[in-house]
């Protein structure tokens, strides 16, 4: 009977052990410090480029956790139609023939300037890469666009004068005045940008943007990226920006956006 008490008392000793090795492998570990607690804030400047022209931004948002930031964005620029940069190459020919440099697009009828504000998010795709100082992320945005349409003045001879006795008159684009408009024996230049500001109209939008995000910073208070993706617009009128070029509401073009900033 001693033997069945002693096995009784050491099979209780190995539950009880068992039990209480069980509960120390459940104990909390202690909270390590995360990247998650450290920023939760970010501001940056941006540079972008496009065939449709150049825009500068400003970005701000907030972090819930290292790899994901919201964001709001605005940015202003210019948008082109495809063909300005045919009809610069052809005014710089024109130029070279002639000795001088005439400083202007042949048939652009209207700028658009456009002021874009959006919201958006950023998520970063893996940790194991940042390891690597490269953070790799997809991004996406949308939002309303203000765009303004400014008539493009030219700087053309007046009638009867010549390159050596000049006079000049300031024009637009207009039916009546069309044949001296696209002239180009006529056209000295680009009217100064303040020629049409009083006339500019206003024509109101939506956006989207979104593309693939590359954050090369080693330190991960600085923010130093490259953005490369799509950007669409779309306006409530159709913009007249070339002349004998179908007035269109939408653009569609590639970018590459540099952006540096911080977060904290």
């Amino acid at each position: 009977m001693k033997n069945i008490y002693v096995y009784i008392a050491f099979a209780s000793m190995l539950l009880w052990s068992a039990q209480m090795s069980g509960q120390a492998i459940r104990w909390p570990k202690p909270v390590q410090p995360s990247k998650q607690k450290i920023y939760t804030k970010s501001s940056q400047f941006m540079v972008k480029l496009s065939p449709a022209g150049m825009q500068v931004g400003y970005r701000f948002g907030d972090l819930p956790n290292f790899y994901t930031d919201k964001y709001y964005q605005i940015e202003v620029g210019q948008i082109r139609h495809p063909k300005e940069l045919n009809s610069g190459l052809q005014a710089l020919k024109s130029s070279i023939s002639r000795g001088f440099f005439k400083n202007y697009i042949y048939g652009k009828q209207n700028s658009l300037y456009t002021l874009r504000a959006s919201q958006g998010k950023t998520v970063y795709l893996s940790d194991k890469i940042s390891k690597k100082n490269i953070l790799v992320g997809y991004t996406y945005r949308y939002g309303l666009s203000a765009g303004l349409i400014k008539p493009y003045y030219l700087q053309v001879l007046k009638e009867n004068d010549d390159l050596y006795n000049r006079d000049f008159d300031f024009i637009k684009y207009t039916e009546e005045n069309r044949e001296r408009f696209l002239n180009d024996e006529d056209v000295f230049g680009k009217a100064p940008f303040r020629k049409g500001l009083g006339e500019m109209s206003f024509t109101p939008g939506i956006h989207a943007q979104g593309g693939m995000h590359f954050d090369w910073s080693k330190d991960e208070r600085i923010i130093l990226a490259t953005e490369i993706g799509l950007m669409f617009d779309f306006y409530f009128s159709s913009i007249p920006l070339m002349v004998d070029q179908s007035s269109k509401p939408f653009f569609l073009n590639l970018y590459v956006s540099l952006q540096f900033g911080k977060r904290k």
